[in-house]
């Protein structure tokens, strides 16, 4: 256990991944009103919460008397093609009203220009150019009692006077649902997750999952898979150069149903898993910590 402390540097660095792109987000969405900025940020909330959703567990397992691990969970939503674009319309004064394919914030760099009257011009600002979309967040899982643990992340970090605080509250138990089945051959438990999570004034969103997970220990390997109903939603607020009012709308996100199925490996203290998260939005997702 002397070990863990040296995780939490580490913690602090990934959880930046985030903000710092949000960063940009704001710089590059400011120049949309709030129609717009909800067709140019919706690729963002459903990778996101497919994202924050996902490395809550990497076994069914849920063993009898004390266990506690700390890991670090990366997660990497894929960008499809059809995300990078999206139908966008000029806004006033802008004359004459004009529709076309603009990028996301998944999109091209390049900005899109349209002609107007008298040699004006409409530029729709250009995106990150992201093939995926990734993040990074502490976690922390003790357990059990009579057959339940709890998982937690927490984040309260000051990141920059541009960005604001970065906060993450989040957590769920899983329970075992093994112990009443004794001569089954998988180990099989449920969960309920929820999580909060904030940058700055910028965004604020919400995630819950609930599902039931299975798992098969081979050896110092372990195969695991679940299903889930999951929700996400992101509140967005920044200040616009086209509207004199700050732009506030919610986006929620794609994802309803996942399926997982991933791989697991234990060396002593030492844990990593690896999993693919197939739903609307898929995700990969990797976890590396110590535990008992």
């Amino acid at each position: 256990m002397k070990r863990l402390p040296l995780l939490l540097p580490v913690l602090l660095v990934v959880v930046l991944t985030f903000p710092t792109k949000a960063q940009k987000i704001n710089d590059l969405v400011s120049k949309y009103g709030s129609h717009n900025g909800k067709g140019y940020l919706q690729p963002l909330a459903d990778a996101f919460g497919a994202n924050i959703n996902s490395g809550f567990y990497h076994t069914a397992n849920i063993s009898a008397g004390f266990h506690m691990s700390l890991t670090v969970e990366a997660m990497a939503a894929f960008v499809p093609n059809d995300k990078k674009k999206f139908t966008a319309t000029t806004e006033d004064p802008f004359y004459p009203t004009t529709m076309t394919q603009a990028p996301t914030i998944f999109g091209s760099v390049d900005p899109v220009s349209v002609s107007g009257v008298g040699g004006t011009a409409y530029v729709f600002p250009g995106g990150l150019n992201a093939k995926n979309f990734p993040l990074a967040v502490p976690q922390l899982t003790v357990g059990s009692v009579l057959g339940t643990e709890a998982t937690l992340r927490y984040v309260d970090v000051k990141v920059s006077s541009d960005v604001g605080t970065v906060k993450l509250l989040g957590g769920g138990v899983r329970h075992s649902i093994s112990q009443y089945l004794r001569e089954f051959p998988l180990d099989l438990s449920v969960g309920f997750f929820i999580q909060k999570f904030d940058v700055g004034d910028i965004i604020s969103a919400n995630a819950t999952l609930i599902g039931a997970q299975a798992s098969y220990p081979v050896g110092i390997l372990t195969l695991y898979g679940g299903t889930g109903y999951e929700k996400s939603s992101m509140d967005v607020s920044y200040d616009s150069d086209t509207d004199t009012t700050k732009v506030k709308f919610k986006l929620d996100g794609v994802n309803s149903v996942r399926f997982t199925l991933g791989v697991a490996l234990k060396l002593a203290i030492l844990q990593i898993h690896a999993d693919y998260n197939l739903g609307s939005q898929s995700v990969a997702c990797a976890g590396v910590g110590f535990g008992l």
